[in-house]
């Protein structure tokens, strides 16, 4: 009497193989700023981890972004009654953080806690 033993196995596998080019485009997805590697490796059926491994295989550390600089600005000075606007509303400033958010300011803020503010909200 003779014993055989006969495994099945039936699904998918999950190994997959990458080409050097489709790892660099995939770790090049994850540098554009409006978009975060989670949904990267989503979008390519991937596990997180492994495109962090890649991303250390060609040495990207961190997202680059533009450097910010110093814009400059022009105060032009005009009557409140003639731009058809409250006194307190046309003094305010915007500034436009990135990703749809926006932080407004009047004359009398302070400029240490705005540059609090910004760091926050740039997560610094």
């Amino acid at each position: 009497m003779s014993i055989h033993q006969l495994e099945l196995r039936t699904g998918t596998v999950r190994r997959r193989k990458f080409t050097h080019s489709a790892k660099e485009a995939i770790v090049s997805e994850t540098l554009r700023v409006e978009t975060t590697v989670t949904d990267v490796a989503r979008r390519h059926d991937l596990d997180r981890s492994l495109v962090y491994r890649w991303r250390r295989e060609f040495g990207v550390k961190e997202r680059v972004e533009e450097p910010r600089a110093f814009v400059p600005v022009k105060v032009q000075q005009a009557p409140d009654a003639a731009i058809g606007m409250p006194a307190a509303a046309s003094s305010a400033i915007e500034i436009h953080v990135g990703r749809g958010r926006l932080v407004r300011v009047n004359r009398d803020f302070d400029a240490s806690t705005l540059s609090r503010v910004l760091d926050v909200l740039e997560g610094r």
